[in-house]
């Protein structure tokens, strides 16, 4: 999978750029969207799409960092997914200040036509885009060159709640991971570090589950998990210290529930 980070349009110009990244081609099919999670619902946008056109950090991490929503996964679980799903060619923007001025209309003419030689895009419902947010699904219109999908809010539930990002936040704080890995399609994985005595420690960056006992992995091996008050978690036998390790939440369990083999 190709993997490739955008120049802000109007930077690109003056540089002496101007033609598609990377030998785009001309009949791309893009999925675009932060894709937090890659959830059951993005997965209805990026369904027959070859490229998808993404953001790292999280627009909001710039725009408004004390309100920024916790993430569900680090930008190689992303591509990892993606790639999954039979992703070809993810476009990267890093998200700061300068990309935050380009407009709707620089977006969709500068990266999503011009880098990325798109002729299909496929977006979610309520998609905005550009500066002060002022694009919307709407805009792709204005480029008959577009061919564009909108797709609607995927449900899930017996009281039609919709497959989201924040819904599964909610589900991961209330210590809910069994129910939030169904919305993600695979169980909540989140990337941590070895700390002393043998704790995990996951950035504040990332959702973290409810303080409890759960069943899960590191790096594979199953095990049973603490996450404690302060949200470092505790497992069997981790690596030393400073070691990255990737840790699964499977379900949460009572302490006194089945041990780590009858996994």
């Amino acid at each position: 999978m190709e993997v490739l980070s955008l120049e802000v349009p109007h930077e690109r110009r003056s540089a002496g750029g101007g033609s598609r990244t990377g030998g785009a081609p001309s009949s791309a099919k893009v999925a675009i969207g932060t894709f937090d999670g890659v959830h059951l619902g993005h997965r209805q946008v990026l369904d027959g799409c070859d490229t998808v056109l993404t953001f790292d950090p999280h627009p909001r991490q710039v725009l408004d960092p004390c309100h920024a929503p916790s993430l569900l996964g680090d930008r190689r679980q992303k591509l990892r997914k993606l790639g999954s799903l039979g992703i070809r060619r993810v476009a990267i923007v890093p998200f700061d200040r300068r990309w935050s001025r380009v407009s709707a209309e620089e977006f969709v003419e500068g990266v999503v036509v011009e880098q990325l030689g798109a002729r299909a895009v496929s977006v979610g419902q309520g998609f905005r885009f550009g500066a002060r947010g002022a694009g919307t699904t709407g805009t792709f219109d204005r480029y008959p060159e577009l061919s564009t999908r909108v797709v609607p809010l995927v449900t899930k539930g017996s009281a039609g709640e919709p497959i989201s990002s924040t819904r599964i936040r909610r589900l991961i704080s209330e210590g809910d991971v069994e129910s939030a890995g169904e919305l993600l399609g695979s169980a909540l994985a989140l990337p941590a570090v070895v700390g002393d005595r043998g704790r995990l420690l996951i950035s504040s960056r990332f959702a973290r589950p409810a303080p409890g006992s759960y069943i899960g992995y590191v790096d594979g091996r199953p095990c049973r998990l603490r996450v404690c008050q302060d949200r470092s978690v505790t497992g069997a036998g981790t690596a030393r210290t400073g070691s990255p390790v990737q840790v699964t939440f499977v379900k949460q369990v009572s302490w006194a529930e089945s041990r780590p083999a009858e996994l």
